[in-house]
């Protein structure tokens, strides 16, 4: 009997505009300059007027301000200069923090957890004020001229800016030292994830529903023609536009359905919709419903989250760091994320239009969700009790936040994992306490 979730269960449905915001932060993910160049760019608008109100109105200024925060032009070059010459090599420092930072993430984590650390706020803005300042102090040099018979505030700005570097500065040295910290890796991976799985919205309209079910529903009536999307490039779907996808079907009486799942590798010439037209054949780019790129993100993609936190437990694991500590905290991640990504079960997602379903698109059931994630665990963990015990916690953290159905497969998997464990490597007390988490999942998932 087919699962049919209501519309708030479905985290990867927004409307337009939350569309446009996925994309440009998608956009700010690959183009790591944009936010510094942001700064760069306010800076060099606050120097302009600086220097107009220096140049143009120097005595109006030097009349309205207190003489305290007007200096002379030659103090005032001094300053700039100072504080040009500091911020570039706070500048060099920061990057060289941020490529030793790097190195750790690398090495120590996951080499998919670079981009956390890159495009976090606090270090593109850490980067951008840096180079906001150095903007600023160099164009107020370039336009500060000695024949200026009046006192100037520039100086005066290039201080409290060179104050506000230095408190972002020292944020920045305990950003970083927070940050290579495993445990805190580890609870920011699990808590974006969960704003993705959270991030949910209803259909703009009343008319507009959400299903989940295991069945593919008969999409398409009699007398339809069909036409392939193919794919003009390769790498993962990072996005899919599925409101517009249903305005667009909705619009022109067309049925769309979306073969690849989010964060599919596709190569080139690979079917990416099916779309389905009754009389005249839609001039339609569909190819801007989707977002393809090198990478995987979690804008969408709650699986790729999930990974992430998979694969720092597993570097854990490994006999050169074997820290089986980090390993237990980031199975009890996991646990909670799938708690949350289980409630969505189910073969296909189902957007309907007036109870016409419009568009189809794939996604994973629990079965494999759950396989994905801890066949790995269980292969390198086989032989630590300490793994199988957290590898059971996570289990019953699962079963207790869902229904009976879901229970039922956690309970099925459950006997896989018992079998993934050599349980001959095992002492007495070991067995006992296997025995007691085996008895209180049993518990949870059969009543």
């Amino acid at each position: 009997m087919d699962n049919l979730c209501l519309v708030g269960l479905i985290p990867i449905f927004e409307g337009g505009w939350w569309f446009l915001i996925y994309n440009l932060v998608l956009k700010v993910r690959k183009n790591i300059w944009l936010i510094p160049s942001a700064y760069c760019l306010i800076a060099t608008v606050l120097a302009l007027f600086v220097i107009w109100l220096d140049t143009v109105h120097g005595a109006k200024v030097e009349a309205t301000l207190p003489a305290t925060i007007l200096i002379s032009v030659d103090l005032a070059q001094t300053i700039l200069g100072i504080i040009a010459a500091a911020l570039l090599t706070m500048i060099t420092i920061t990057f060289s923090t941020i490529m030793v930072v790097l190195t750790t993430y690398s090495s120590q984590f996951s080499p998919r957890t670079l981009s956390d650390f890159v495009t976090n706020k606090v270090t593109m803005r850490v980067l951008g004020i840096y180079m906001g300042g150095f903007m600023y102090s160099i164009l107020s040099l370039l336009f500060m001229r000695e024949d200026l018979e009046h006192e100037v505030i520039a100086g005066t700005i290039g201080v409290l800016f060179s104050i506000v570097c230095l408190a972002f500065f020292a944020y920045f040295i305990h950003f970083v030292a927070t940050s290579i910290q495993v445990n805190k890796l580890i609870s920011e991976l699990t808590r974006h994830t969960l704003d993705t799985v959270y991030n949910r919205k209803k259909p703009d309209k009343k008319t507009e529903t959400i299903n989940i079910t295991y069945r593919k529903p008969k999409l398409v009536p009699e007398g339809f023609n069909k036409i392939e999307v193919r794919s003009q490039t390769f790498g993962y779907i990072q996005l899919f536009q599925y409101d517009h996808l249903l305005k667009r079907a909705k619009k022109d009486d067309l049925y769309v359905e979306i073969v690849p799942a989010i964060g599919t590798f596709i190569t080139t010439n690979q079917i990416i919709f099916n779309v389905y037209y009754q009389y005249k054949k839609p001039k339609i780019n569909f190819h801007k419903y989707v977002e393809v790129g090198n990478d995987r993100t979690i804008l969408q993609d709650v699986d790729f989250g999930i990974q992430k936190v998979v694969e720092v437990t597993l570097r854990a694991l490994s006999p050169g760091i074997n820290d089986p500590n980090t390993a237990i905290d980031g199975i009890l991640h996991i646990g909670k994320l799938l708690a949350e990504a289980c409630k969505q079960d189910g073969n296909y997602i189902l957007y309907s239009d007036r109870s016409i379903v419009r568009v189809i698109a794939p996604q994973k059931t629990v079965e494999e969700i759950l396989y994905v994630t801890f066949y790995q665990i269980c292969h390198y963990g086989r032989e630590d009790i300490s793994i199988m015990l957290a590898t059971y916690e996570a289990l019953i953290m699962m079963a207790e936040g869902n229904d009976q159905q879901i229970r039922n497969k956690i309970w099925t998997f459950s006997q896989y994992v018992d079998q993934s464990f050599n349980k001959e490597v095992l002492q007495d007390l070991d067995l006992q306490y296997y025995n007691e988490k085996f008895i209180q999942l049993r518990a949870k998932t059969m009543t």
